[in-house]
């Protein structure tokens, strides 16, 4: 009987001291982006590139990793907000209804506080290119 109080004690400890919902080890938070539209535009007008549409949302207290893209892009806020960092600009805060703009191959990233942020992400760029290229190296595909 007095092994089970102890191993009750060291569950309860256990949660206490990490907090009901913490989990020692766990992933940062990652945003989701769903591609909504995808097509390429007319060779006539301009050659070799395509527009996607995507709806990204970034959680809480995230900062994605800084990247760039192939291609201009713009964002329309439909909920919550978050901070754009593009490098040698002034920072903008993106709140509901607003349009942002990222320039052609400039490294960027964005930064929520306690809210997450819902965004419409319009991109124009090179066909067959990979979405995004992070600053370590890698590249997104979607």
């Amino acid at each position: 009987m007095k092994i089970k109080r102890v191993g009750l004690f060291c569950m309860v400890a256990g949660v206490a001291l990490t907090g009901s919902s913490t989990v020692v080890g766990t992933m940062p938070a990652v945003p989701k982006i769903e591609n909504l539209f995808q097509v390429t535009l007319d060779e006539d007008f301009t050659p070799d590139r395509e527009v996607i549409v995507s709806m990204v949302e970034v959680p809480p207290n995230t900062t994605m990793e800084r990247h760039w893209h192939p291609g201009e892009e713009f964002h329309y806020c439909l909920e919550g907000e978050t901070e754009l960092q593009i490098d040698g600009q002034a920072s903008v805060m993106e709140t509901p209804g607003k349009v942002s703009h990222v320039p052609y191959k400039k490294l960027h990233t964005v930064v929520t506080k306690e809210k997450g942020v819902k965004l419409l992400v319009f991109r124009v760029h090179k066909k067959g290119e990979p979405v995004r290229f992070l600053e370590s190296g890698g590249e997104l595909k979607k």
